[in-house]
């Protein structure tokens, strides 16, 4: 019995140790890790060690630790796994609504779109899968962004900086703040024509999911109207409610 609890606390404190990587951008040394998990450093150490001869972490030229690209195998497999389940879903709501609707999750500070349901429409939006975009600009990014500490979103802004798409994009942090503030309050984002001229789109947060992802709909502007939002902006919140219940950990 004793070798089966220290089992399951060494995969615990391994699956933390990566988990505290990702918050920190994937990089951080051995001694604030150790800190910010409260854990001896010698006990941090040979569980990063484990973790670098297996790949998924790696010991850069500053001293400090990167998450290691065994990770990606792993994310690849767990993205096919979301959208398979998400499918279902996501086809539900596009053929209530009539328009695109797209799943989406943060890796790193980039948002990668994992699935979609296209529109019927001649004229639809479409986003291939794996497509990575800035999160400033994007109704999943900026619902996502709203769904995270302040200090986390402004420290990925940070490195990615808010480059300007079109005349609606935010590009300052001020600007883009009160808005995440906005969507805070309103329990989703709205994507004004700020990546694509003439494209509105919709988009919340799937609370509780350990990874951030966000639902959307997209459309052109001229059909995604205000009387649009309010009529399917509850069904929105419904099916990012009922994701978030499957994907959700623990």
């Amino acid at each position: 019995m004793p070798t089966k609890v220290s089992s399951v606390q060494s995969v615990d404190r391994a699956f933390s140790i990566l988990e505290e990587m990702a918050r920190n951008g994937g990089e951080i040394g051995l001694t604030e890790l150790a800190t910010e998990l409260d854990l001896p450093v010698p006990t941090v150490h040979r569980a990063m060690q484990t973790l670098v001869n297996l790949g998924y972490a790696k010991r850069n030229g500053t001293r400090k630790y990167t998450l290691g690209a065994s990770l990606l195998f792993l994310g690849e497999a767990a993205s096919r796994g979301m959208a398979s389940w998400a499918k279902p879903s996501l086809l539900s709501l596009a053929n209530t609504c009539g328009e695109t609707v797209n799943l989406a999750t943060l890796e790193g500070d980039r948002i990668v779109y994992i699935a979609q349901s296209p529109s019927k429409h001649n004229m639809r939006m479409f986003t291939e899968a794996g497509r990575r975009v800035l999160p400033h600009a994007c109704g999943v990014g900026k619902a996502i962004l709203a769904g995270i500490s302040e200090a986390k979103a402004k420290e990925i802004i940070s490195h990615t900086g808010m480059p300007k798409y079109t005349e609606t994009t935010h590009i300052t942090w001020k600007s883009l703040q009160k808005d995440l503030r906005d969507i805070q309050l309103r329990g989703y984002a709205i994507d004004e024509g700020e990546q694509e001229v003439g494209v509105r789109c919709i988009s919340a947060v799937l609370v509780g999911v350990a990874s951030p992802t966000a639902i959307s709909i997209s459309g052109p502007a001229t059909r995604v109207t205000n009387a649009f939002i309010a009529k399917y902006a509850p069904l929105l919140l419904e099916c990012a409610s009922e994701l978030a219940q499957e994907f959700a950990v623990g």
